[in-house]
């Protein structure tokens, strides 16, 4: 996770995904290669910016995709930012379901096969 603004902010442009109005908050998501990148970003006046996690390799460390969920669903249940961080959720679990298509895709292996050798 990082909060270093420059750097979110040039991969946003990189990706064609940078928000064109900063006045809600947005839960965006983009693939750098085979790394999963969520970018969440705060519009609250007292908390206002952007927050960047990568996945690296997601499609085979499922495991820290569930962390992330995890995350976030301890983060809803304390009372953080509930409609954001349900959007990002969604986008997390969305993807975990998908990774099976994405190592396909990737001519990767399923983690417990890699594990065996």
């Amino acid at each position: 996770m990082t909060n270093e603004e420059v750097a979110i902010v040039d991969g946003l442009i990189d990706h064609d995904e940078m928000p064109r109005q900063f006045d809600a908050d947005r839960v965006i998501s983009y693939f750098e290669g085979q790394n999963f990148c969520l970018v969440l970003y705060f519009s609250n006046q007292n908390d206002r910016g952007f927050q960047k996690y990568v996945v690296n390799d997601f499609s085979v460390n499922i495991e820290e995709m569930y962390m992330l969920s995890n995350s976030f669903s301890k983060m809803i249940e304390q009372g953080y930012s509930i409609h954001l961080l349900s959007q990002a959720k969604n986008r997390i679990d969305n993807v975990i379901h998908m990774a099976g298509t994405f190592r396909a895709l990737f001519g990767k292996k399923q983690p417990d096969e890699m594990a065996q050798w």
